[in-house]
């Protein structure tokens, strides 16, 4: 059985290795728990760390609710408070949790102060997953989170942006402090809010993944010549004219599906 908690003495020490910045002022939690759209079916949060976001999202979802920890001591933590009875944790790397073990309907959102060494794995692990998750919410880097809701023709925009918008509408929402949190990361943070889009790529995933990638890796070239390698292996394959001259940077998300869609028929 677990101890009752001892307000002095029960606490998590963050550790460097898992990036662990805990979120401590608890009008930043509740903001960014009140970016969650009240009619989702279930919602997983990420890193809860010692809990300041997971006391309010547990409050409203209840059972509905999935925190995701790979840290062990604050697992045990999280299972000692009084307030956290009966809370779904479900130990381990979010990044290796099978799919089948993630919540399952229709509108599922996923939240957190996310780790900011892995924030890039952590969203294409969503983008890769079974199901397209419904709401997709919380805290990273400043930079980060201004460079997936970036837009086209800004030195921010880039491989992530494109993908993430893609299937989702993204949208800043605000910039966090360094002292929200213990220990203060030496960076300000900044909270996104992304939605699932109506109009999903007609494009396979993995076709769209590949046109871009390839064509951000040599940003400064043009598509013709990033894409060169494209081009040459599949030799049905021409980049339209009206984009051959253009640098990946200067291609809506529009576009980018588009190229991909035209990949696609030109390579099957």
């Amino acid at each position: 059985m677990f101890r009752k908690p001892n307000a002095q003495t029960d606490k998590v020490t963050a550790k460097k290795q898992l990036g662990q910045h805990f979120l401590t002022d608890k009008g930043i939690a509740q903001r960014i728990g009140e970016l969650m759209v009240d009619d989702l079916e279930g919602v997983m949060e990420i890193g809860p760390g010692m809990g300041v976001m997971t006391q309010s999202l547990y409050a409203k979802w209840a059972s509905k609710l999935t925190v995701v920890e790979i840290d062990k001591e604050s697992v045990e933590y999280l299972g000692r408070q009084e307030w956290a009875l009966d809370l779904n944790i479900l130990e381990g790397d979010f990044l290796a949790i099978p799919y089948s073990d993630w919540p399952t309907g229709n509108k599922i959102g996923i939240v957190g102060n996310y780790p900011y060494n892995i924030s890039t794995q952590i969203v294409f692990r969503m983008l890769e997953g079974d199901q397209k998750i419904y709401q997709f919410a919380g805290m990273f880097q400043k930079e980060v989170a201004k460079r997936y809701c970036a837009e086209h023709g800004n030195k921010e925009y880039g491989i992530t942006s494109v993908i993430l918008q893609a299937y989702y509408n993204c949208k800043y929402e605000f910039t966090v402090n360094e002292g929200s949190f213990n220990p203060p990361p030496k960076v300000k943070s900044g909270v996104m809010n992304c939605i699932l889009r109506d109009d999903l790529p007609e494009c396979s995933y993995k076709s769209l993944k590949m046109i871009v990638k390839h064509a951000f890796s040599q940003r400064r070239k043009t598509l013709n010549n990033a894409l060169k390698s494209l081009t040459s292996s599949h030799t049905n394959f021409e980049i339209p004219k009206k984009w051959q001259g253009m640098r990946a940077e200067q291609l809506s998300v529009e576009e980018f599906k588009e190229l991909a869609i035209f990949f696609e028929n030109s390579t099957h």
